[in-house]
Formats: structure tokens, sequence, C-alpha cells
């Protein structure tokens, strides 16, 4: 098979459920469905059997409640941790690589592409979804997890942004000015403002929140649980039995379209029924969607414009059929959300587009004339500097200070630099890092050094030696570092890895598995 005759496929590897989308002929995103039950997602769980096998989707799912240990849920929320699962204990551990029941984030997550990747032939390149406000770490860590799957990723590309595509070609729905993603996944909430005209998407900035998702709505619904059990049979719950949160997740999905649901919960001391309304169910998440408010509410000021300046509200991610999420945005917005696609494709349909884009030599007439009007800009989510003495103006003195090289919401893909000199006479190297915040934060302890090396320079200069710094960041969200000493032409070059990650080699022996 020549790569050329390779499909054109997006993958939305989510916290919860993924997905995986091919361009069709006619250049329109297909979801493909999954060669077990038909379903067009897929739950995003592996199961470590016997016997070299492991099962990837529904029937790992089903597993949860006999052999919890042996499964891995919410890999995406430890994408950018230095941690592995231990498939012998069923928890999360420090990253030692001491045996073989162990595994990293990015092996586990490959695990899952290599099962999405077996849903049609003919897939090598792909352009896979991240978080808006994924860290380099995490977004390093998910190309990791595609070359493990034997996948090379063309870039990655923000959901929000893959959504605003997917909606932007949907017949019938005109976007137009300013609109609004609200983006509540299973794992993560992302909210983004976009310049839209026609096909043409241009992002102006993204806020969001990778810790809150619909999960830990589940969560909220099995404390509900433990309180009703415990009130009739005097003990709770075990909150981290992941059998009851398999329970929470579809009581939660039954209450998006009724008002009440029983289920008889197999507790400790016995089974027992328990009524769950959507109003208790309710009050229990309104401080989650108090966060998302806020988070709107700093989106908006970041874009400068009021909620009567969004012209559309889109949807994307299944926790947004919650009624309540429904009617929160309709009172802040002052209209509700666009309605008419299924926000658990929306995502990897998007990516499918983006793929196209990037392989627009590859494409038939048709697919050609489809995308020939999509433009995409998309921007940097967060700030990166660097750390460089400077001098503090109050107290007269030098002192080492985070500088902002890349600031938030800049175009991508753009490159940036700056110059800086050398300290004293006769030095002998300078420092080389790369920090990453949400804010402009000078303050080196509010930072996240996500990179450290050095530049050795000649001896015998005074002080004061040109030494630039360029910073360039592509649409994949992976950042490309050079400092140059100007007078010796000696530079540090670096692409940013996760840390303490071996080699794609290595990591890959230990998956020698029959995926199921």
């Amino acid at each position: 098979m020549s790569k050329k005759n390779s499909k054109i496929v997006g993958i939305d590897l989510g916290t919860t459920y993924s997905a995986i989308a091919i361009l069709d002929d006619l250049g329109n995103p297909e979801v493909l469905s999954s060669i077990d039950n038909n379903s067009r997602i897929t739950p995003s769980v592996v199961y470590f059997g016997n016997n070299d096998k492991v099962i990837v989707g529904e029937k790992a799912k089903d597993a949860i409640i006999n052999e919890k240990k042996k499964v891995a849920v919410e890999v995406k929320r430890q994408m950018e941790n230095d941690v592995m699962f231990d498939s012998s204990k069923g928890e999360w551990v420090k990253n030692e690589g001491k045996k073989n029941s162990i595994f990293t984030p990015s092996q586990i997550s490959s695990l899952i592409l290599s099962k999405l990747k077996e849903y049609t032939d003919n897939v090598d390149k792909v352009v896979i979804t991240v978080p808006a406000m994924f860290a380099e770490k995490a977004r390093s860590a998910t190309i990791d997890a595609a070359k493990l799957a034997g996948l090379e990723v063309l870039e990655l590309i923000n959901e929000p942004t893959a959504a605003i595509l997917h909606y932007s070609k949907i017949p019938g729905v005109n976007l137009n000015g300013r609109v609004m993603v609200y983006d509540l996944g299973g794992g993560t909430f992302d909210v983004t403002v976009a310049n839209v005209k026609g096909l043409k998407v241009d992002v102006i900035t993204s806020r969001g929140d990778k810790y809150l998702g619909g999960r830990d709505f589940d969560n909220k619904i099995v404390e509900i649980l433990s309180k009703k059990y415990k009130k009739q049979k005097g003990v709770e719950l075990d909150a981290s039995e992941k059998k009851y949160q398999e329970i929470a997740e579809k009581i939660k999905k039954i209450l998006s379209s009724k008002e009440e649901v029983s289920e008889v919960i197999d507790g400790p001391k016995g089974p027992l029924k328990i009524d769950v309304t959507r109003s208790e169910f309710e009050k229990s998440i309104v401080e989650y969607i108090e966060k998302t408010k806020m988070l709107i509410e700093e989106v908006l000021d970041d874009a400068k414009c009021k909620t009567n300046q969004i012209t559309q509200t889109l949807l994307v991610g299944g926790s947004t059929r919650i009624p309540l999420v429904i009617e929160s945005l309709t009172k802040i917005m002052g209209k509700p959300p666009v309605k008419g696609v299924n926000v658990d494709e929306a995502v990897a349909s998007g990516a499918a587009i983006y793929a196209g884009l990037l392989r627009k030599k590859d494409l038939n007439s048709n697919q050609k004339k489809s995308l020939e009007k999509v433009e995409l800009n998309d921007v940097c989510n967060y700030y990166l500097g660097t750390l460089a003495a400077v001098t503090n103006k109050e107290r007269n003195i030098m002192q080492m200070a985070n500088c902002i090289i890349i600031p938030r919401n800049t175009k991508l893909p753009c490159s940036k630099t700056e110059r800086y000199t050398t300290l004293v006479d006769d030095q002998q190297s300078i420092r080389c890092s790369v920090t990453q915040s949400e804010h402009p934060e000078e303050d080196r302890d509010f930072v996240n050094v996500i990179y450290e090396g050095e530049l050795e320079l000649p001896k015998g200069r005074p002080a004061g030696q040109p030494v630039d710094i360029t910073f360039s960041y592509d649409q994949s969200g992976v950042i490309h570092c050079e400092f140059l000493d100007i007078g010796s032409k000696k530079k540090h070059e670096i692409e940013l890895r996760p840390e303490g990650s071996k080699s794609i080699d290595e990591l890959k022996e230990q998956l020698d598995f029959k995926i199921e």
C-alpha cells in the first residue's frame, strides 16, 4: 500500500469515549462504527487480560465490574503526569518503569488508537484532537501514543477548533461572526471564541479546565447513591468502585430525558432500589456549572466582546446534553445554543476535515472542491517564555525573572526571537530554559519550567555578548527552541519531549499484545 493511498483520517482521543472519522469521496466526514458492536463511539477503556491479550472498548468496560484492577480508565487525564498504570493493582503509580505490568499513559492510549485504526484499512497518517488547554507535555505524549500505534501525526488540533470546522460544513448551519464553542466532555472543559465567515475559521482565544467533565458529574451521582444507601443500610458505598461509576453514568444519561430514574444498587449490605431525581442531580453539579460560567466570562473578556456580540454558541461533548447546561447557557448568552449535530462526533469529524486540508495533494476532485474554501487559523493557548536576569527597578538589583517570548493567543504557526546578552566577563555558559504559564507571570515560582539545558560559550569574552532566543510553535502545539550565541554561532536546539519518557522502540517492546 502506498502512503498516497492511505485514508484521510481524524481521531478524537477522548477521556471517556473516542471516535475515528474519515473523509469520504465527496469530501464529507464520516464517523466509523466499531467492529464489535457497530457503535460510532468507543469507550476509552483498556482491560489487561491474560496471555498477552488486551481488550479495548465496550468489552473492556464490562470487565470493570469483576476485574476492576486490570482496567485502565480516564487515561487522558494522566497524559501530562509522570505516572504509570499498575495493572496488578489497578492504580496509577510513580513512573519507575520497573516491571511489565505497568504502563505509561502514552502506551495505554496507543492501544486505544490501535483499536480505532482497525475500523478501516489503509490508515497511517492522522490528525488527533487534544483539549485546547493541554500542556506541551500532554501534547507530546499524545504524539508518542500515535507513534506506538504505528500512526504518523500530521498535526494535533484543538478540540473546539475541530468542532467549529465540522459545524461550518453542515448544510443548513450558517456560521457567521463571532461564535463560541462550549466543549464539555467526559474529562475536560474548553470554551473558545472564534471569528467565522463561511468556511474561514479564525480562533481568537480559549479557556478551559482540564479536570472538569462528565466524570465529575458521575462522581456526584455516586455521592447521592451512597448517602441514600447509608440512610437505608447504615453503610456507605465505596466510591472508588468502578461499577458505581458505570451505574452513575447510566443514570446521568437517563436524567437528560427523564425527571427521575430508579436503579438497584448492589452495595456491601445487599441490593437496594434507589431513586434519583433530575433536581437532585442538578443541585449536586451547580458548582461545576458555575466554574464553566466563570470561564465563559474570562474568555469573553479576553476576546473583548460581550454576550450579545456572540452570534452562535456551538455545543460539543456528551455532557452538553444535560438540560441544566442548556438552560445555563441560554440564560448567559440570551439565546439557545445551536442544535442539530451529534455532539459526540463533532470533534472527530472536524479532525478528518483538517486532515483533508493538510493533505490536499492526495484529495480527489470532489474532495478538493468540498474543502477549497475552508481556512483555519488557531492560536497559542499558553504564555511561553524563558528565565533570564532582569533589573529590579525598586531594589536596583539583577534578579531572575520569567520573560515572555510567545504571548498567549498568538496566531499559529509562529516564530518569535528575543535578544539577550551575557551578564559577566568570561561567562562560560548560559542556562537554556523554557517556561509555560496560563498568565503573563514574571515570578519564576508561578510558572512551569518545561525544559532546562545549557549552552557552552567561548572563553575570554567581555560581558554583553548578544544571545538570540527563538521559539517556534507549530499548529500541533509542538515547541521548537533555539538559543544562539551570535558571536560564535554556537547554538542549543531542542524539540520538547515528555520528561522521563523512554525511546519509542523501548516503549513499543512492552506492547506485544493481541488487541481485541
